[in-house]
């Protein structure tokens, strides 16, 4: 991509009618006919919880062991629990709506043994095959047995790609600190050193998180409007293609977590950990020492029953956490306090109520080595910002049994995430009232003031003083909130067939209000809109022995509410109110086993995400004469992607299962900027549909299944991702703003995110309690383990410059280097005698190894330490006298040298927990 100057680096994505067409995109013009569609829609589908799916199904056979023949009538219980069924005449049987977790199961009849299987997982979405085989007895002897469940090897009814951690597997997961980083080592993912998130060559903020089935969506972000605490969650999974008609409102990815329910009796962990690091100094650009750094943190997870009087089988469970982090890096630090709940309640034998809560703030500071003007902040970092942020989620989900066959449910919540950005120091009160400002009803700024910020500053000595108030006068505040009900219905027609229907209303409130103070001609922006959203889908699930079909189509809703003005270049004709839009995805998978260790899937599908808001409302109140204007469109449509995969998954041998899966996605309709006019000689830019691109890739993934003391797994996968623009913002920043190169590319390029090779091998070796070992003549207890994560990652593309940032080669010609790093956890359990308590002391150390990858290079120089100026300055920065070339090569190398184009060094965390 081209840029303005060679200082500059690689540039990242900023700030963040009546007719069918192809696309399946439906305009309809009367919006009193779009609201009697959504109520009839409803109206249809009121038998009920459309939170998206968090549960699972079991089923199975119960057979003689000496005959093989079918055993009619076995009870079938989940124990702890009021579910049971019975087999048929058949010997088969099956429970649904299980939340998702592990039980135990048990099978009971006369004339056989009762046998109870413990630890069966079940999965959301999914079925999880549990068959019992029971041997005869006489009556009136009861015999019973325990068996431990294995997690079936290969899940015969996954049509899609998805990758499951639950867990078991999630506590001795290293560097398991947030759910990205969970997710940045499964396939097809990669985390820029934006610490953004791209799935399957898709662009930042094309991935839904789910939360209990909820949405946390920033719709300004996109990304996570709320902290997700690993240690909380009972399952993570991310579905990177094929996902089912249940699931919308991305292009890319779903990540959906379950939070834990609660046990039948009183269980807890309290955890503390203490880092350690290389800090850096910016006097220097050198790394020091390992030491102690501020980064700790505290947590905690309780659960049990609640006193029976309030409902029979009622339990919770709480966790919370408290962390603080310095960083490594001077004025980096990160403050966060994150708290979560679940209760469950059964007033009755056949309704389910779970009430869910959780409630995160927090508090940031990021080091800016070099701004979007050339300073650097070096010698006045006071002069940064902070960022303090808040977000709750509530929410109540019901579940009533209508038969052992069908769930009928329901579901409310209320989401709410806001951010604020401004100086440190004068967080509060500076953009209230300051000479020279003020703000009235209208919110519309009215007073003038002077050009307080270098804007020209090229040389090594500038330090990013302002003229008058040492610190960046940038002032930005936005919050979403909605109120959503839903409706699911769940039928298990027969053995064959499973039914869901559900439907969803959101009522959204948004806010955005920014002022950036940076000349005579300060811009600032404040608006508050309430978009309405709402979505319906059926899904029709066939489970036959030689093939699984999961068929489903899914209606999404959006209307923006707003007024605008259709030309935004001609304001003297009459706003219009803004259209609605809709679009039908329809979703196809289908698994056929080949045989009883090999399964081949296939998926197709639409899929479709609404504009992110800021595209929309940006500037409508016509601003045009302020810097180089940008003007949003509630005319957008929806972006979208039809994509198409074909999966093998094989057992090797019973212990290495091979899974390999190639893909192919055409994306079209993505939000791109584009010039419509000029104002005072400065172009106007606005939002419009006109970006695409397309993905290719394989997924390779060789798991060594845990027996005996060694699992682990090796990921590869192999990607294509092009496309005309990286970002919405690229047409405005490279090619308007920039006057070295102004034509929009026609033909693909790699895009940003392009990462040709990536592969992840991750090792664990458990070694279990009870066990004795000895190493020369030493003595070694069990119960202890070690997890390793090794990453590589070919080098993400960049274009090549000259000094001056005009561009040769073509786009996104360059490579930067390869990224490497290793991460390891080693934890040793010692229990308590007597009890069922006991200590785990664990060790994490992210970036093993201490290798600083490359992560970003200016332009000209293809190095991310050299910015390729020559500066002959003849002032004198220190002071002493003449200008020497001791002074000009410090002072460059300080400047030159960002430790954001690096990685991070290594980081250590000693830490203990305590299980009760």
């Amino acid at each position: 991509m081209s840029l303005k100057n060679a200082t500059m680096k690689t540039k990242e994505n900023v700030s963040d009618s009546n007719r069918l067409q192809g696309g399946f995109i439906l305009n309809t013009h009367n919006r009193a006919l779009q609201l009697c569609t959504v109520a009839i829609l409803l109206l249809v589908l009121l038998p009920v919880p459309l939170s998206a799916g968090t549960t699972g199904k079991i089923a199975g056979i119960v057979e003689d062991d000496k005959t093989g023949d079918p055993i009619p009538g076995a009870t079938i219980r989940i124990i702890g629990t009021d579910l049971a069924t019975q087999t048929d005449m058949d010997g088969e049987y099956f429970i649904i709506n299980l939340p998702a977790g592990t039980y135990s199961v048990a099978v009971s009849t006369i004339g056989f043994q009762t046998i109870e299987k413990q630890n069966v997982r079940v999965l959301m979405d999914l079925t999880t095959p549990v068959d019992f085989t029971l041997e005869q007895v006489e009556v009136p002897l009861k015999r019973q047995v325990w068996v431990y469940a294995e997690r079936p090897p290969i899940q015969k009814d996954l049509t899609a790609s998805r990758t499951i951690m639950t867990a078991d597997r999630l506590n001795y997961t290293p560097n398991n600190l947030s759910v990205q980083s969970v997710i940045s080592n499964m396939a097809g993912t990669i985390v820029d050193h934006n610490n953004s998130l791209h799935v399957r060559g898709g662009r930042a903020g094309t991935v839904t998180y789910l939360y209990d089935g909820f949405s946390v969506q920033d719709p300004f972000a996109g990304n996570s409007g709320i902290r997700i605490m690993p240690d909380a969650l009972e399952e993570i999974n991310l579905t990177s293609g094929g996902f089912p008609a249940e699931y919308g409102e991305a292009l890319s990815g779903i990540i959906n977590v379950v939070t834990r329910e609660g046990t039948i009796d009183y269980h807890g962990k309290i955890k503390f950990y203490d880092g350690y690091s290389h800090k850096y100094d910016v006097n220097t650009a050198e790394y020091g020492d390992l030491e102690r750094t501020d980064n700790n943190a505290v947590s905690y997870n309780f659960s049990g029953p609640l006193p029976r009087f309030l409902s029979r089988r009622s339990t919770f469970f709480l966790a919370g956490e408290y962390h603080r982090n310095e960083g490594y890096l001077p004025h980096n630090e990160l403050e966060q306090f994150t708290q979560a709940g679940k209760f469950n309640f059964q007033p009755t034998p056949n309704l389910k109520l779970t009430a869910i809560g959780s409630y995160y703030r927090g508090e940031t500071q990021v080091y800016d080595h070099r701004d979007v003007n050339d300073l650097s902040y070096d010698f006045n970092l006071d002069g940064l910002g902070i960022t303090k942020s808040k977000a709750y989620l509530y929410g109540m989900k019901g579940n009533y049994n209508l038969s052992d066959r069908s769930i009928m449910g329901f579901a409310y919540n209320h989401f709410y995430t806001e951010t604020k950005r401004a100086p440190e120091h004068l967080f509060d009160t500076y953009w209230s009232d300051w000479p020279g400002y003020s703000e009235n009803a209208d919110g519309v700024y009215n007073g003038t003031i002077q050009d307080n910020n270098y804007q020209l500053a090229q040389e090594y000595y500038h330090t990013g003083f302002t003229y008058d108030d040492d610190f960046l006068p940038v002032y930005h505040k936005r919050y979403t909130g909605y109120d959503a009900a839903s409706m699911k219905f769940t039928s298990q027609v027969n053995k064959f067939h499973q039914l869901r229907i559900g439907a969803e209303y959101r009522d959204y409130e948004i806010f955005w209000d920014e002022k950036q103070f940076f000349n005579a001609s300060p811009y600032g922006e404040k608006y508050k809109q309430s978009p309405l959203y709402a979505m319906a889908f059926v899904q029709d699930k066939l489970e036959f022995r030689d093939f699984i079909i999961n068929a489903g189509l899914r209606w999404d809703y959006l209307n923006s509410e707003v007024e605008y003005w259709p030309d935004v270049m001609d304001t003297d004709e009459p706003m219009v109110k803004s259209e609605p839009q809709s679009q039908i995805s329809p979703r196809l998978g289908v698994s056929h086993p080949i045989s009883d260790h090999s399964v081949i899937r296939f998926n197709y599908g639409y899929f479709f995400q609404v504009p992110n808001y800021i595209y929309m409302y940006t500037n409508l109140d016509g601003n045009l004469n302020s810097g180089l204007p940008l003007v949003g469109n509630p005319a957008l449509k929806a972006e979208k992607t039809i994509a198409y995969e074909l999966g093998l998954n094989h057992m090797v041998n019973e212990d290495i299962r091979l899974d390999v899966t190639v893909y192919f996605k055409d994306i079209k309709n993505l939000i791109a900027t584009t010039e419509i006019g000029v104002v005072g000689g400065s172009p106007v830019t606005q939002f419009v549909n006109e970006d695409y691109g397309s993905v290719k890739g394989i997924d390779i993934t060789v798991e060594k299944i845990a027996r005996g003391f060694l699992s682990g797994s090796l990921v590869y996968s192999y990607m294509q991702a092009m496309g005309n623009s990286s970002s919405a913002y690229d047409g405005y920043y490279n090619y308007i703003a920039n006057t070295t190169d102004t034509v929009k590319p026609v033909q693909e390029y790699p895009l940003d995110f392009d990462q040709r090779h990536t592969a992840t091998v991750t090792m664990d070796y458990r070694v279990p309690r009870g066990w004795r070992g000895k190493f020369m003549g030493v003595t070694i207890p069990g119960d202890w383990g070690v997890n390793t994560i090794a990453h590589y990652g070919s080098g993400l593309p960049y274009t090549l410059t000259d000094i001056n940032g005009v561009r040769y080669g073509s786009i996104n010609e360059g490579r930067m280097p390869s990224t490497f790093s290793i991460d390891m956890r080693f934890n040793k359990n010692i229990h308590i005698r007597n009890s069922g308590n006991y200590f785990t002391f664990f060790i994490e150390v992210e970036n093993l190894l201490d290798h600083r990858n490359v992560v970003n290079v200016y332009t000209n120089t293809g190095r991310a330490d050299d910015d390729g100026r020559i500066y002959t300055d003849t002032s004198d920065p220190d002071g002493d006298g003449p200008l020497t070339a001791e002074d000009v090569n410090r002072y460059y190398h300080l400047l030159s040298n960002d430790p954001q184009n690096y990685s991070s060094p290594r980081q250590v965390r000693l830490g203990f927990e305590f299980n009760f």
